[in-house]
């Protein structure tokens, strides 16, 4: 690894990591063992049977009339208070209701108990929606990989406690997510270029082929649940221990490869992963049944604990490239993960309720390997969306900033652009001159030697620039005069670039660039 590389990714960790509260968006991780105690049994079985299918049924629900509701109007700063204050309050009191139910073994108590569950789920989960959608995409994929990691550890540690005691300890969960809420929305996170709400445009067409997707996954991960005949499956410990360690496996993974070794990051990569779980939990489901159900059952968890991570983070990328409000975007696209999983549950179980034939169970595998591959005709496609590929901002920033450097080296009298193709810097920031170009001689200066530091600590064209001249002792009116920019401008390029670098001072500015040469 060259000392330029190791540069780069220590100073992309600090940035991403560094700053007041930002850990606190790590409380992510206590919404998800709330869930996975109160809603799936913790996993002791492959969900709670009915109880699930009802929770669900209403967290489905729940997710569409916020949607509903954010889609007519946004929610303003006091709503989105109100919702993270409620679904604390919910979620708190549907816990107290399980084990009320338990202890009496009253129907009517665990009924309302699993409706409670389901829209307190909705409003606890929905609430981080709102702190993550001020994130960039690195950061949010670091933070949300990394809670569904820890969530998976803190589920895996209460499956193994006596039922009502980890009943009683994931009552403190949504307590700890509020309190890290309230931090992670007054956290510096940074300064992130408003985004083009490029998907303002996108085609209706392309909803319905995501939804359609979405759905016909969450479908066979439901018929897998439940199958073969409509029962929660035991897991014993070997097989909790595989499913939440699979998903904390896989998620640091996708931190190493997209964070630590930059890496391009597509959907299509990480909707891969999901099929391939799904597809090998069921193989061993049909060719393997009886005392390797519970093992695949664990598999297919895997798929189902990793999509909260991979929606996650294509939803956030998704919303930061919309006018529509966050809640809108998430509700729609989780309810359609939701209700669809329910109705595949629900299927199962029905069928198993009828009596499963062997023709019966052919047909169930058939259902499962029919969605799995209508899943992967609709979203496994470059296409889709179709005016920008899911993660491009991050991922082509390079390429795109250097066909910006090299129009910008373009005389005024319009001389060919040999390598930009004609693009313009998608960052310019306001107060720049549209149409107006340095002296040749004058940007070459200014970018000279400067691929190095663009590259090594994903810097904007215009910020390596920036941080170019500053390191040659130019002063800010002078770079302003030179690039076209106001000297406002110019202070915001600096400071951008001097949190991605992890500088502090002109000098280390200096040093750091004399460095790198």
């Amino acid at each position: 690894m060259s000392n330029t590389d190791q540069i780069a990714r220590t100073n992309t960790l600090t940035v991403l990591t560094d700053g007041p509260f930002l850990p606190s968006f790590l409380g992510l991780a206590a919404t998800r063992v709330w869930l996975q105690s109160n809603l799936f049994a913790s996993y002791t079985q492959s969900d709670d049977g009915m109880f699930t299918i009802v929770n669900q049924l209403f967290y489905g629900l729940a997710m569409v009339v916020g949607g509903a509701m954010a889609l007519h109007k946004p929610f303003s700063k006091r709503a989105r208070t109100a919702v993270a204050w409620l679904g604390f309050a919910i979620m708190t009191f549907s816990t107290v209701l399980i084990l009320a139910g338990k202890e009496a073994n009253a129907v009517a108590i665990l009924v309302a108990a699993s409706v409670s569950a389901g829209i307190g789920s909705a409003l606890g989960g929905g609430m981080w929606t709102a702190a993550y959608a001020r994130l960039g995409l690195r950061q949010s994929v670091l933070y949300g990989f990394l809670s569904l990691a820890l969530g998976s550890v803190g589920g895996l540690v209460l499956s193994f406690l006596p039922e009502t005691l980890g009943y009683t300890t994931s009552m403190f969960m949504p307590a700890i997510a509020l309190l890290c809420y309230q931090r992670a929305m007054k956290a510096d996170v940074g300064a992130h270029p408003a985004p083009e709400p490029v998907y303002d445009r996108e085609p209706r067409t392309t909803m319905l082929f995501i939804f359609g997707g979405l759905a016909v996954f969450g479908l066979a991960l439901g018929v897998s649940r439940g199958f073969p005949a409509g029962e929660p499956v035991p897991m014993d410990a070997t097989q909790r221990i595989v499913h939440q360690m699979g998903v904390v496996v896989i998620s640091l993974f996708v931190i190493w490869w997209f964070i630590v070794k930059r890496k391009r990051l597509s959907f299509s990569f990480l909707w891969r992963i999901e099929i391939m779980l799904v597809a090998a939990g069921m193989l061993v489901l049909s060719v393997l049944p009886g005392h390797f159900t519970g093992l695949a059952i664990a598999v297919v968890n895997i798929a189902d604990t990793l999509m909260l991570g991979v929606l996650w983070v294509t939803l956030q990328d998704v919303a930061r490239h919309t006018t529509t409000d966050v809640y809108a975007v998430y509700g729609f696209a989780w309810a359609s993960r939701i209700l669809s999983r329910d109705a595949g549950r629900v299927l199962v179980m029905a069928l198993g309720t009828a009596g499963l034939s062997s023709y019966a169970v052919t047909a169930v595998i058939g259902i499962v390997v029919f969605a799995l591959a209508v899943s992967m005709a609709l979203l496994l496609s470059d296409g889709i969306p179709r005016l920008r590929p899911l993660f491009e901002q991050d991922e082509r920033r390079t390429h795109e900033d250097a066909g910006a450097g090299s129009n910008a080296k373009t005389t005024s009298a319009g001389a060919a652009n040999a390598e930009g193709g004609g693009r313009v810097d998608a960052e310019k920031a306001p107060g720049e001159r549209s149409g107006t170009r340095c002296s040749a001689k004058t940007q070459a200066d200014a970018t000279m030697d400067g691929s190095w530091l663009r590259d090594a600590f994903d810097l904007s064209e215009r910020e390596t620039q920036v941080a170019l001249l500053i390191a040659q002792g130019r002063s800010k009116a002078y770079i302003a005069d030179t690039l076209f920019l106001s000297e406002n401008t110019v202070r915001t390029h600096a400071k951008n670039a001097y949190a991605k670098m992890g500088v502090h001072s002109k000098q280390d500015l200096i040093d750091l660039v004399l460095g790198g040469k």
